[in-house]
């Protein structure tokens, strides 16, 4: 964790440092203006840490706006630093051609037009990571299951209930979910993300959700990092039956969740083997695997993986970044052996409360099969 947070505060010190020179060497702040500038961007670079700092001794409401502040900042010098570099690029190749074009005109021009579509993007994120969509899939079966003919599956993922997160951004979700009347409601990891005095009022809100064969959650990596004793506490709170490398049986299908491999850092679960054996295992019925970061196990034996962990990317070009690390990072994918993942968007953010060309969502799986009975 101390090795990522350097590496982190390296890396955003540098594009926030990238953005102090650019608005100096246009903007010319001189004396106390540059001074003040200058503790603005250490700040904004410490925001991250600094509401961590405020959540743990208990100032829910400077963590808030610190929260808000430093995030969507974060978006925004993060958008800023990708316009620049690429109409810096651009620039230079037109200065190549048309060398009699004043530098510093150009300069001011693509400082200017990186800062104002970085704005107008944050802006458009902000709203639209606010506007939850319903993703509806059909998948037929031939295997047998209990309902008649159709079990209707609601996934959620990576809600990150924490400071930003809260019953202002989760009564809506809740609302879609009761709209949808899942059959199941299944939560792929990362449901929790804060200190459990902020958010544990909000579990008696997916605790009202009460889908007729029930309700079961993985954990994801920031279960880990929130603490995995308060993830227990918050998930069970919330009413999910939770599949720590484990199986169930419900609505006469087999559910396999598997714990995060982050858990093998933390002490995670010690089922992991027995859970890839049971996985080996050829089964008559429809198997259901959940598992948070979408990589596959090459001798798994289901027929629908969910998946969540990539947000889509959450903040465009940031998924072509995930695309290297997860090159299934969104939609439905067909597999080898008749199987299908599917890997969510999220419904909540991470970070900066913006999403920009990656929706947030859950999903709807109408699963058409045989009735068992």
């Amino acid at each position: 964790m101390i090795l990522f947070l350097l590496t982190f505060l390296t890396l955003y010190g540098g594009i926030n440092f990238y953005f102090f020179f650019r608005a100096q060497s246009v903007l010319h702040f001189a004396g106390i203006y540059q001074g003040l500038f200058l503790v603005f961007i250490i700040l904004m670079i410490l925001a991250p840490v600094l509401l961590r700092v405020f959540e743990a001794v208990h100032w829910e409401q400077v963590a808030r706006v610190s929260a808000y502040i430093g995030y969507v900042w974060m978006a925004f010098v993060f958008l800023f630093f990708f316009l620049s570099v690429s109409l810096e690029l651009i620039r230079v190749i037109h200065k190549l051609f048309v060398p009699s074009t004043g530098t510093i005109t150009l300069k001011t021009v693509t400082f200017s037009l990186s800062a104002l579509l970085a704005a107008v993007l944050v802006v458009y994120g902000y709203v639209d990571a606010q506007r939850i969509r319903v993703k509806h899939l059909e998948i037929p079966t031939n295997k047998l299951t209990a309902t008649e003919g159709k079990l209707r599956i609601v996934q959620i993922s990576d809600v990150h209930v924490g400071i930003i997160i809260g019953e202002k951004r989760l009564t809506p979700l809740i609302d879609k979910i009761r709209q949808a009347n899942p059959d199941l409601l299944v939560c792929t990891g990362d449901l929790m993300d804060g200190e459990l005095d902020n958010v544990m009022h909000n579990a008696r809100l997916f605790a009202e959700l009460q889908p007729r064969y029930g309700k079961f959650a993985i954990l994801g990596n920031h279960e880990y990092y929130a603490g995995i004793d308060r993830s227990l506490e918050f998930t069970k709170a919330a009413g999910f039956h939770l599949l720590r490398d484990d199986m169930a049986q419900a609505a006469g299908i087999t559910i396999f969740g598997a714990d995060d491999v982050t858990g093998l850092r933390f002490g995670g679960s010690n089922k992991r083997e027995g859970l890839k054996k049971a996985l080996a295992e050829k089964r008559d019925g429809f198997v259901l695997y959940l598992k948070h970061q979408p990589q596959l196990d090459r001798d798994a034996n289901f027929d629908l993986m969910l998946s969540g962990h990539t947000h889509g990317g959450q903040l465009w070009p940031f998924r072509l970044i995930v695309r290297l690390f997860f090159p299934r990072d969104y939609g439905l994918y067909p597999l080898d052996g008749n199987k299908l993942l599917y890997v969510s968007r999220g419904t909540g953010t991470w970070g900066p409360p913006v999403r920009i060309f990656a929706a947030p969502e859950i999903t709807v799986i109408d699963l058409i099969g045989k009735k068992s009975n």
